[in-house]
This record gives structure tokens, sequence and C-alpha cells, in this order.
């Protein structure tokens, strides 16, 4: 007769009800959310607060147009058509799915909240969408993101950090990139990080440009001017023909948006806006990150 060694059949019972507990905890590791948007609306998706290494999966590029943006971590959203899309996100051992239903714009009930439209005035001015390409350091708020992002270039070199922990510095001529990993080492090459470089603009500085047919005659939106971090801005108050407004506030040196208030909702807008950048005080060398001042 063989005699079982009772600790070790504890053991590996043990160690098969763990395994089995940790298989349960990551398949219960999904998320779903819902978003509702109009035909040529224009949303952020962010389906993780911080990751490295996100999959996509769109079930209909015809109902939304889907553009990953801030070096993958967000996703821009566009409406197309009326129509439902699925959309899969993956990070690792956890799942985000989102429904974006689009509706059409014609058929949304307006706000309960309406604004009165101020008395436009003719536009003398010339818009034209020139958007800063080097030696700029701009800090910017999104009411859809929980932090603040800054947007940092001089020469070659960008920067980015979004205020939740997340730093990255490149080169978009060698392609070496960074990334700052705040309990680790500090910056560690980021070989598995495919960067991309700002470009042209970003949100919210290319929304006036993007969202607003420029071509048209904006006195009909056209209200005045006002300051904006020291700026005297231009103010344009456009109504979207369903009871929704968008307010803008637009730098007339460079076409550049610094403040957007959707209806009565949080404005996006700038808080930093240098655009005589010239000196890094963090990054790789210095060995510490945009917030991190003790490395």
């Amino acid at each position: 007769m063989r005699i079982i060694n009772s600790t070790k059949m504890k053991k590996t019972i043990f160690t098969l009800f763990f395994a089995f507990l940790c298989l349960g905890i990551m398949a219960q590791e999904s998320y779903h959310e819902e978003y509702r948007i109009s035909v040529g609306d224009t949303m952020m998706w962010c389906p993780f607060a911080q990751c490295n290494n996100i999959s996509f999966k769109v079930s209909s590029k015809e109902v939304i147009k889907f553009d990953p943006v801030h070096f993958g971590e967000k996703v821009q959203v566009i409406g197309l058509k009326p129509g439902i899309c699925y959309l899969k996100a993956t990070c690792g051992d956890i799942t985000v799915d989102a429904d974006v239903i689009v509706n059409d714009a014609n058929k949304i009930t307006a706000p309960e909240v309406t604004l009165e439209k101020p008395a436009t005035q003719p536009f003398t001015g010339t818009y034209q969408f020139n958007p800063p390409t080097d030696h700029f350091f701009i800090t910017a708020t999104n009411p859809e993101d929980e932090y603040r992002e800054t947007y940092a270039k001089i020469g070659d070199e960008e920067a980015y950090n979004n205020g939740n922990g997340i730093d990255r510095f490149w080169n978009i001529s060698t392609g070496a990139n960074y990334f700052y990993v705040p309990d680790a080492q500090g910056w560690t090459d980021d070989v598995k990080f495919d960067f991309e470089p700002f470009g042209e603009s970003f949100f919210p500085l290319n929304t006036f440009a993007l969202e607003v047919n420029t071509e048209e005659d904006l006195s009909q939106y056209y209200t005045g001017m006002e300051k904006v971090l020291d700026v005297d801005c231009w103010t344009f108050f456009v109504e979207l023909g369903d009871g929704n407004v968008i307010r803008y506030w637009v730098d007339p040196s460079n076409g550049c948006t610094l403040k957007r208030i959707v209806n009565t909702n949080q404005p996006s807008e700038v808080t930093v806006y240098d655009l005589n950048y010239k000196k890094w005080f963090f990054g790789p060398k210095f060995k510490k990150s945009l917030h991190d001042k003790t490395r």
C-alpha cells in the first residue's frame, strides 16, 4: 500500500486552488463603457490610465473614424454616420469594451441649458492655422481627462507628460525614446515603444481649425476679443444647429485654440503657453521627470 504524503497533497491542492482563483480574477478584469456622439463629433477615448502596449479592435470603421493619438495611449473617435461601433482595447490581461453610438445630429435633443448668443461683430482679421513647430512648452487640460497634458519640443527632441505618472522623451531623428518609471530607475530605454511625433498640432490647439469651416465668413461667429493667458484672443460663438454651442478663444498670431467650451461644460484650455522654450529642465540626462525634482 502506498502512503500519500498529506502535507504534499495539501500543497498541491492549495496550488491548484490558487491557480484557478487567479484565472477567475483575470477573467473578471473586463470593463464595459458606452458613449453617445453625433455625426461629425469628436471624442477622445482613453481606456487605460497607463499602459505601454495597447491593442485595439474596431467592429465598423464605416460608423466612426478610429485614430490612435497621443502615442497610442488615447484614441480619437469621429462619428461618420448613424450606427453602433464596438471597440475593444486590451492591455495585458485587462480588456475594456466600449459601445460608441453615433446619432444623427439633426435628431439630437438640445441641451436643457441654452446659451444666449452674444452680438456678433465684423471679423476683419485673417485666420491662418500655423501652430508652433519648435521651442514650445504647452500644458492643456481636457474635461474628459482627470489630468493635465504637457507637450514640449526643442529641435529634434520632444517630450510628453500626462500629469498622471506617464513621461516620454524621444528624438524624432534617431528614434531613441525613453520612458519614465517613478518607482524603478527613473528614465529607461523604451525599446518596445513606437513613438509618434507630435506632428503639426494637438488638442485643443487644433480644434477651431478642424471643427469650423474657416473659409466661410467668420463674422457670423465672431464676438470680439478676450484675454487668455495674457493673449488677446479672438472669441467665436458657433451654433451647431441642434441647440449645442461651442465657444472658442483663438490666438490671432497662429490660429491656435487656447480655450474651448461645449455648451456649459468645463473648458478644455491651455494653462501653460511658452512659445520660446529654450532649455530642458527634465529628461533622461537630468534623471528626473517633469514633476520629479528629487533626482
